[in-house]
């Protein structure tokens, strides 16, 4: 039986979820706090549950920011209903849901992220018209390796944002991070492994480089390991060529190392070949691959 997914049924997802993710060895751990968004992303939003036997058996969620860009397909099927149908039903839903939510825009895509070894995820989404198109790698670097030592340019400083983020000075760069990223204001943000690098040339300090780092600790258990996470990082344009990404990198591999963590963690995007200028980057940094995450694609309407 299709229903309409609510609030109300929140308990039943949270332990569908956790039953999918486990069996399928999913590399990550989606928190109670994150399904509770689909309820209230900001997002225009359709869901549906599939009920086999009383049961909530399978669920799928489509939303769209409402500026535009792609619509995120997210859903799945409790192990023990699949070779039922029910993926075929999710979709159905992402298909019919995708037309109403799209506002008949023609270049409305549909995305879907897979992580690897999910073949007969895969070869569904192919069946019904989806096509891969990019992704990203997951890298790590063990925190006992040793660093790359690079020294600052002169009138150059690197400031941990945990110094400044309620000062004055700080909130001028808030203001700026803020039309780059929303990275500041996730749940998972940590101030303290998180670092500005600002020029002083000036009489008014300018933001030249940042990292800023994410705690995920609820998917440690799936790693099988613990680690900081850097979830930007970004040198401006008129400051390349410095060396200021490796010094950044090297604060946060302190500031992790220092909080006990194991390895530094993050993904970098990849076209459809799973190429990348930034892995050879990344891989001299002493970064490895883990695994890769593709993503799925599909226009709302094929005959545009």
């Amino acid at each position: 039986m299709r229903i309409e997914l609510t609030r109300d049924r929140l308990p039943e997802l949270i332990s569908l979820v956790e039953v999918i993710e486990r069996h399928d060895h999913a590399p990550f751990r989606t928190l109670p706090s994150e399904l509770e968004d689909y309820f209230d992303s900001g997002m225009d939003t359709e869901s549906m549950g599939l009920v086999v036997d009383g049961v909530l058996a399978g669920y799928g969620v489509l939303r769209v920011p409402r500026d535009g860009g792609p619509l995120r397909c997210s859903g799945g099927t409790h192990p023990d209903f699949r070779g039922a149908g029910l993926g075929r039903q999710l979709i159905d839903f992402f298909n019919d849901a995708s037309q109403r939510l799209a506002q008949g825009r023609l270049d409305a895509m549909m995305e879907i992220h897979v992580d690897e070894g999910r073949d007969s995820l895969v070869d569904l989404l192919q069946r019904a018209g989806f096509t891969p198109g990019g992704g990203y790698v997951q890298l790590r670097r063990s925190l006992s390796d040793s660093r790359v030592d690079v020294e600052l340019p002169s009138f150059f400083k690197l400031v941990p944002w945990s110094d400044v983020q309620d000062t004055e000075v700080g909130r001028t760069y808030r203001d700026t991070l803020s039309g780059l990223s929303d990275a500041l204001d996730s749940q998972f943000f940590v101030p303290e492994w998180s670092f500005l690098i600002v020029d002083g040339r000036s009489d008014r300090a300018k933001l030249a480089a940042y990292l800023l780092s994410h705690r995920y600790e609820q998917d440690w258990s799936a790693f099988g390991w613990s680690e900081g996470y850097t979830e930007e990082l970004v040198v401006l344009p008129d400051y390349r060529g410095l060396h200021l990404a490796t010094s950044l990198l090297n604060a946060a591999a302190d500031a992790y190392q220092e909080a006990g963590m194991e390895f530094a963690g993050l993904d970098i995007s990849v076209d459809s070949e799973g190429q990348s200028s930034m892995l050879d980057l990344f891989t001299h940094f002493g970064y490895e691959p883990v695994r890769n995450t593709t993503l799925y694609t599909k226009r709302v309407y094929p005959e545009a």
